[in-house]
């Protein structure tokens, strides 16, 4: 599979998992989409390799993961 980027290993590694998961330490927090008045998403990005993951908070536990924006296939 060719992906818009290459995600670094800790990138690759967090990739759908569950959201109580924390960022690792080379995300940097870019924003965060509330839903009348709760927190529902927030949006990283990597330093080291670019990759934009939003990390779900609301909705159903199977819903609740990170998921990785930008490595969509050519």
């Amino acid at each position: 599979m060719d992906l818009w980027i290459q995600p670094c290993a800790r990138c690759a590694d967090l990739y759908g998992k569950t959201s109580a998961e924390p960022p690792h330490h080379d995300l940097a927090l870019e924003g965060i989409v509330p839903l009348r008045a709760t927190k529902r998403e927030e949006h990283y990005i990597c330093s080291q390799c670019g990759a934009v993951f939003v990390r779900i908070l609301g909705g159903t536990p199977s819903q609740q993961i990170w998921m990785l924006l930008n490595a969509g296939q050519h």
